[in-house]
């Protein structure tokens, strides 16, 4: 047995070779799908360099997983209804413009304009948005303070509902706006 002992040692030493090239490979092609993705060029004009599109593209895919909805651009999902949610960049005050004005942000500039519901993952009307046009639940995948703003026709009522379904408290109707919401128990945002 102690004559097998060096050459245990080195078929030990080739399978860790072969799984740390293994591991590194995989990483090298997750990285490079996420710079080849059809969004990582909309995300190079604005300026983002890889390490940026990939954190954006990780939260996008976070998103989408808890909204649905289809992804439009580099930072938006197309939730259905004319009704859009925009990523912010992780330490961004507010969502960039990727497309070149192309798809309007009605919750840019922190506010809502007239006619929308829009809801915020940070207070004071910043962090990524979820732009509500279309009477419908929306699910808000937010757990920490966040922010909303009604700008509805005027009396439009906004009803906020728990994970049950139970609306657990309404605003005042439009026009009405909380600049530091807690979303820890909103699953739901029915906006008219």
């Amino acid at each position: 047995m102690q004559s097998e002992l060096p050459r245990l040692k080195a078929m030990f030493a080739v399978a860790v070779a072969v799984l740390a090239l293994a591991f590194s490979a995989g990483t090298a092609s997750a990285s490079t799908a996420d710079a080849t993705s059809p969004y990582a060029s909309q995300a190079k004009q604005a300026g983002l360099t890889t390490s940026q599109t990939a954190a954006l593209q990780k939260e996008v895919n976070r998103y989408l997983a808890q909204t649905g909805g289809k992804q439009v651009a580099a930072n938006v999902i197309d939730l259905g209804g004319k009704s859009l949610m925009s990523v912010a960049l992780p330490g961004e005050a507010h969502p960039r413009d990727m497309t070149d004005g192309v798809l309007v942000n009605v919750c840019d500039d922190s506010w809502a304009d007239y006619g929308w519901f829009c809801a915020w993952s940070g207070t004071s009307f910043t962090g990524s948005s979820i732009a509500m046009y279309g009477c419908a639940d929306y699910v808000i995948p937010w757990t920490a303070n966040g922010s909303w703003e009604n700008n509805q026709t005027t009396g439009t009522v906004a009803r906020f509902k728990d994970n049950s379904g139970f609306i657990g408290w309404e605003d005042e109707g439009a026009y009405d706006n909380d600049w530091d919401a807690p979303w820890y128990w909103v699953h739901w945002v029915r906006n008219c």
